[in-house]
């Protein structure tokens, strides 16, 4: 009976220990399952962010990126447009801004050649000067 019971505490936790792994967390983001095709991202203090990036036939590069949040204090949000050089990402210009409050907004525009681009933008959230949350995202190339 007692040779039973410890192969049912083993079994017990080998099946926790599985279950409980399989939630992956990098930092405070869960990627979870939406369905059977679809990976998403939940976020615990992220409501909104977005970039939107272009290359106007004037050669201006527009670069944006809005951040909505929850629950904290301060929003830094960073942004860099970024030319491809030799196989490697080279930034031709970069800003940030740093709000207290919930939420963000940068945009700049650059003056561009010929060349493949993308613009890389980071959010970090805050309360009481401790980060809570961060993330980060790149646009599509554009070649221009």
């Amino acid at each position: 009976m007692k040779r039973i019971f410890r192969w049912m505490v083993v079994l017990t936790i080998i099946l926790w220990s599985v279950q409980s792994k399989s939630l992956t967390v990098v930092g405070t983001e869960t990627h979870m399952v939406l369905d059977e095709n679809v990976i998403g991202v939940q976020y615990l203090y992220i409501e909104t962010y977005r970039d939107h990036f272009e290359i106007s036939s004037t050669d201006a590069a527009s670069c944006t990126t809005i951040a909505s949040v929850d629950n904290v204090d301060a929003v830094h949000v960073y942004g860099s447009l970024q030319k491809e050089i030799s196989g490697q990402w080279i930034s031709i210009g970069s800003w940030s801004k740093k709000v207290n409050g919930t939420e963000a907004k940068i945009t700049n525009t650059l003056m561009v050649g010929p060349g493949t681009y993308r613009y890389k933008s980071s959010i970090y959230l805050y309360r009481n000067g401790l980060l809570l949350e961060q993330d980060e995202k790149a646009s599509n190339l554009i070649s221009y």
